[in-house]
């Protein structure tokens, strides 16, 4: 039987690996999948996709870090994105004893608000509404008590004025966990799928994605890392703009890059970095800190310092509530706020004995 799931879970790897081999960045449809589904996650960098919290977010991005410690989790998330666009996400997870599964389902969302409607020649004809939605369901299951394998299954929809795209994708993922030495390792294939409805008759293709995340917890300090290698399917990840000229600058000399830089360069594009520090035993207050080098990169500029790639945030857990907020920041022009709430209905329903 185990083999049997092992044999499965490996061809369907090769098939998630061949889908995303010709993909290119910044040609896809559905960006909006790549936005944070929660504070936490944010303020780490944007994928901490290794460690086994209780975090039911994390799960839109890695099925298999839906475990039976969810059950019940009840999570709601806002982003406070630019120019007054709002992003959320809200999901419920729920184990089943009897087949020994953990399941999930939810929405992530997207909504662009309102924009003028004109016609050719720039007389305005009224408004018109943009947003984009992402149903899902998510299943995990336990295997050799320290493996998890985990998928989910998502319809997208996205709607432009009276144009609309639709697409189905899956995330899958396999993830370890050593409670011995504190420390997990994660593999998550995200966003594979095809459009089913297009675009003006265009296809497009979805932002896939391959991720390796390793978390450890320190030993003698509550503090947790998370180093994440993101776009492993691309190894050269640096944008490149054909409306740029050869060396982008305007006045004086393009400074001399060698193939040695290019490299460092880019291999730190693919890292993540993010760390969470616990300030009281029970983990009541929880600081945490993220970098993330590629969007550093693309969003920074080259003519000033900013903090572009840096983010950060707090979770505060009341009572039987949770919530985290988080600050990342995008451009020199500023950055996004995410607040999230989460509890747990089963800690209300348990009476005492």
């Amino acid at each position: 039987m185990g083999k049997r799931y092992y044999s499965t879970a490996f061809v369907l790897i090769l098939v998630l690996i061949q889908q995303g081999l010709s993909q290119t960045g910044g040609r896809q449809i559905f960006q909006f999948l790549n936005l944070s589904p929660g504070a936490r996650i944010a303020a780490l960098g944007g994928m901490p996709v290794a460690w086994r919290a209780e975090d039911p977010g994390v799960v839109f991005q890695n099925p298999s870090l839906l475990t039976e410690k969810l059950d019940g989790s009840i999570y709601f998330s806002h982003q406070y994105y630019f120019s007054d666009i709002g992003s959320g996400h809200f999901s419920y997870s729920h184990h089943l004893d009897k087949q020994d599964l953990n399941l999930q389902a939810g929405v992530h969302y997207v909504n662009y608000g309102n924009a003028p409607q004109t016609d050719i020649y720039g007389n305005t004809l009224g408004q018109f509404k943009s947003s984009e939605s992402d149903f899902y369901i998510a299943a995990s299951k336990t295997f050799q008590e320290r493996l998890i394998i985990g998928a989910n299954l998502q319809y997208v929809f996205s709607s432009l004025g009276f144009e609309s795209a639709q697409g189905l994708c899956v995330n899958a993922g396999i993830s370890y966990f050593s409670p011995e030495k504190n420390f997990g390792l994660s593999l998550v294939f995200k966003n594979a799928g095809v459009q089913i409805k297009k675009y003006n008759q265009l296809k497009e293709t979805l932002p896939f994605e391959v991720q390796l995340g390793f978390s450890k917890k320190l030993k003698h300090l509550p503090l947790v890392y998370h180093i994440t290698f993101q776009h492993l399917e691309t190894w050269d990840v640096r944008y490149d703009d054909p409306d740029l000229s050869g060396d982008g600058v305007l006045f004086g000399t393009a400074p001399t890059t060698t193939e040695f830089d290019k490299f460092v360069g880019n291999f730190f594009r693919h890292l993540v970095i993010g760390t969470e520090l616990s300030l009281t035993k029970k983990e009541n207050l929880v600081i945490r800190l993220g970098y993330n080098h590629l969007r550093k990169k693309d969003l920074g500029l080259s003519d000033y310092q900013s903090l572009a790639g840096l983010s950060a945030g707090f979770g505060v857990k009341i009572y039987k509530f949770k919530l985290d907020y988080s600050y990342a920041v995008y451009h020199l022009a500023g950055g996004t706020s995410q607040i999230t709430f989460s509890t747990n209905i089963n800690s209300f329903l348990k009476k005492e004995m």
